[in-house]
């Protein structure tokens, strides 16, 4: 099949990962694999990380020299660890939901009691990379809560990449909400390509532990609780890794080769909007499904006041 590709102006790519396993430890060297193959195809990354990561990496300084070479992002301090980012901001009053994110961004959060342990979360991240600003953030699930997103822009966020507001970057509040991912993990070229002449920006998202798990590392919290101990989950066949992999460096190629066409710009550091967000003119259904579905899906919990808040948040008569 010959493919035509007409593109009158260059398009943003960004290539994002959300490193969030610290449990099972074939990650980290999925991640250190991930990280090489960017180098060999002189590309860069944006890298979402959890607090739980940020302490794990502290161990492993021959990654943390490579995730250097890349842009990093925040990914929340304990990502599935209950109580999660919905459940905790999930109650009436907006200032308490507000201040209880602040007070567990910045800390470790024990991962079977759910209790916050001393520093940890963004401070510890900004404190394993110095020289990152670290100001762009990505919602576990990408279901984003008003009253966690305005703690973390006083945490010195300014770009999150969970809302599905805009396919263009716009500017509320002092934040610049760019697309949420047109793939996530897999992306078929056919797609891609369609994907590339129709966006301005478009965002790749992949997670290292999907290329070498079986099943979501994750997969341990579902039942609502936190487990009694942190345990593995299966690991993918080899085949299948190696599988994935070759997809994803034939992707870094062709990334890498419309980028030296000038068809794309791949970026990985985010910059401020100039383009106003209209609340008026937002789904707010729409928008209030998307971020409640992963923990109606995966935690089968029902929100009771997020809807709420995302009323205020966008100014909005409830």
């Amino acid at each position: 099949m010959r493919w035509q590709l007409v593109i009158e102006f260059s398009h943003k790519l960004f290539l994002t990962l959300d490193v969030e396993d610290f449990i099972n430890n074939r990650s980290m060297g999925s991640l250190e694999h991930i990280l090489k193959l960017l180098r060999r195809r002189h590309l860069e990354g944006l890298f979402f990380i959890t607090g739980h990561m940020a302490e794990k990496l502290a161990r492993f300084p021959e990654i943390v020299d490579l995730l250097e070479e890349n842009e990093i992002g925040y990914h929340s301090t304990s990502h599935s660890v209950h109580p999660t980012i919905f459940e905790y901001t999930d109650v009436d009053n907006y200032q308490e939901a507000y201040r209880t994110a602040l007070s567990r961004e910045v800390s470790h959060v024990d991962p079977i009691s759910g209790t916050i342990e001393g520093r940890g979360g963004i401070k510890l991240l900004r404190d394993l990379f110095p020289r990152k600003k670290i100001e762009s953030f990505r919602a576990p699930g990408l279901s984003w809560s008003p009253p966690h997103l305005e703690a973390l822009k006083y945490l010195g966020i300014k770009y999150d990449f969970s809302a599905n507001i805009s396919k263009i970057p716009v500017n509320y509040k002092g934040i610049t909400f760019y697309p949420i991912p047109s793939f996530i993990n897999s992306v078929p070229l056919r797609f891609f390509l369609q994907s590339i002449m129709k966006r301005e920006i478009i965002v790749l998202d992949f997670h290292p532990d999907c290329f070498v798990n079986e099943n979501w590392w994750d997969s341990i919290f579902l039942s609502g609780i936190n487990p009694d101990r942190m345990y593995s989950v299966a690991p993918r066949r080899p085949d299948r890794v190696r599988r994935m992999f070759r997809r994803f460096d034939m992707l870094l190629k062709i990334v890498y080769l419309l980028s030296k066409m000038e068809i794309i710009e791949s970026c990985n550091e985010a910059a401020k909007s100039d383009i106003a967000l209209a609340p008026s003119e937002i789904d707010v259904e729409k928008v209030y499904r998307m971020i409640a579905s992963w923990p109606t899906k995966q935690f089968n919990y029902e929100p009771r006041f997020i809807r709420s808040h995302l009323s205020r948040f966008l100014e909005l008569s409830q």
